[in-house]
């Protein structure tokens, strides 16, 4: 007998295939791969495997290899045009994200990054970012090109994204005293790749059914939102800042199911 998937039961399915063509290259490295190896290795269908990749390619998350007709690598940048392909990131926040990315940088005149992770392996990776005219933060980048791919992507405990997103995975498990003083605190703040660079990063929480990953329980994050600032400029400011961060955080993905910041009560 033929059944009906609900709308509900189609985001979880797209969310899953999505983030497991997403993890396995990040696992593979940066290729280029074959539409063949990825369906081998995601255990996807060759279509499914396809239509991610053609919708990565789309949002910049990776290209068609030259070299290799037929062939995928991975081509994420810190300075990206589209972040909604990636459902698995923050599937919350839709097509809007960028203008409220926006609002942030005005509010604060600092360059601000949305984050995404994945679990396989766990690294945190730069969906989306608004500089607006920082160009200082763009010089930087192009006088230290290796820079570029450390803020794209990052183990998750590199830095200030990739902490404050693994403190907050799953509340369940013992944590280093490190990660406890982060979640207790709402934010952390570590070097940023840019040498005179710090990043202030908050957690952007969801519930498992918000990712479109219905069978998965205590993952409360959805990723991060995080200021990329001067240090000099972070202790005078870090006030204001964090304040301003928190906000966003809340209406980037407001909370479900339980899934409530730590920082809540300082933006009541």
């Amino acid at each position: 007998m033929l059944t009906t998937r609900t709308p509900e039961q189609k985001k979880s399915s797209r969310a899953q295939a999505l983030y497991q063509v997403l993890a396995t290259m990040a696992n593979l490295g940066r290729g280029p791969h074959s539409i063949q190896a990825l369906t081998r290795h995601t255990g996807l269908a060759r279509p499914a495997v396809r239509h991610e990749l053609e919708g990565m390619v789309e949002a910049g998350l990776c290209t068609v290899s030259t070299a290799m007709p037929g062939h995928y690598e991975l081509t994420m940048r810190v300075v990206g045009t589209k972040s909604t392909w990636l459902l698995h990131a923050l599937p919350t926040v839709e097509a809007y994200t960028h203008d409220q990315l926006r609002d942030l940088h005005q509010a604060t005149g600092q360059v601000v990054l949305l984050h995404s992770h994945t679990l396989l392996p766990p690294v945190r990776i730069c969906v989306d970012h608004y500089h607006g005219d920082r160009g200082d933060f763009m010089e930087q980048l192009a006088a230290h090109p290796t820079a570029d791919a450390r803020l794209r992507q990052a183990p998750l405990g590199a830095d200030a994204p990739g902490l404050v997103i693994k403190a907050h995975l799953d509340p369940s498990t013992p944590q280093h005293t490190s990660l406890q003083r982060i979640r207790t605190a709402g934010y952390a703040i570590t070097k940023a790749a840019l040498p005179g660079w710090s990043l202030l990063s908050v957690p952007v929480h969801a519930s498992p059914a918000s990712l479109g990953l219905w069978e998965l329980t205590g993952i409360g994050v959805a990723g991060a939102v995080s200021l990329a600032v001067p240090t000099p400029d972070l202790d005078p400011n870090l006030i204001p800042w964090l304040n301003q961060l928190e906000r966003a955080a809340l209406e980037l993905a407001p909370p479900e199911g339980g899934c409530h910041p730590s920082f809540m009560h300082r933006v009541a």
